[in-house]
């Protein structure tokens, strides 16, 4: 009941704020929205009727629900570098492996071929 209060007193309370000055597109939100953003703050968009949310540094979503690694990194340049690092310690460790499995591949079957070329002529000549 106390809810349905305090929603109606805000609807009308919003309604001659937004009367009041066709400038002001956002309010206070109510306090059903206490949780509404995770990661930002809660802002009440007059025209639609909603609650939105404006994100903190590093977030997205409607919600703020989203952490947006690109723009992190970007104020921080040591970030990018340890970023870069790790791709190509992980890039040349995967060629190594890589290489190394193919050359490993190729030798048993050089073996076999001279052994099939032996049995074809047993005389050394």
């Amino acid at each position: 009941m106390l809810n349905i209060l305090g929603g109606l007193l805000f609807a009308i309370a919003a309604s001659c704020v937004a009367n009041a000055s066709s400038d002001i597109l956002f309010a206070d939100c109510p306090d059903t929205y206490t949780h509404f953003c995770f990661h930002g703050t809660c802002r009440f968009l007059l025209s639609e009727w909603t609650p939105t949310c404006i994100c903190f540094k590093g977030y997205i979503g409607n919600r703020c629900q989203k952490m947006d690694l690109l723009q992190v990194m970007a104020g921080d340049s040591r970030s990018i570098l340890v970023v870069v690092l790790m791709v190509v310690l992980i890039g040349s460790t995967y060629l190594g492996i890589h290489l190394c499995r193919r050359k490993a591949q190729s030798r048993p079957t050089l073996l076999k071929n001279i052994d099939v070329n032996e049995r074809r002529c047993p005389l050394n000549l």
